[in-house]
């Protein structure tokens, strides 16, 4: 059986660093940007102000 050449080995491990760094960066912009908002702000919905009725 031939040996692994290591450019190869190292290129793998290149290639499973870039993943890991990458899964790191979009849990921290996910973290950062895409979590709910904070639970003690309003809603939106309760900021708009409703339009009143028309009388019948």
């Amino acid at each position: 059986m031939e040996e692994t050449p290591k450019t190869a080995i190292r290129g793998m491990m290149l290639y499973v660093l870039a993943l890991i760094v990458l899964g790191v960066l979009a849990g921290a912009a996910y973290t950062i940007y895409g979590h709910p908002a904070d639970p003690s702000e309003r809603p939106a919905a309760e900021t708009i102000q409703q339009k009143a009725t028309a009388p019948q």
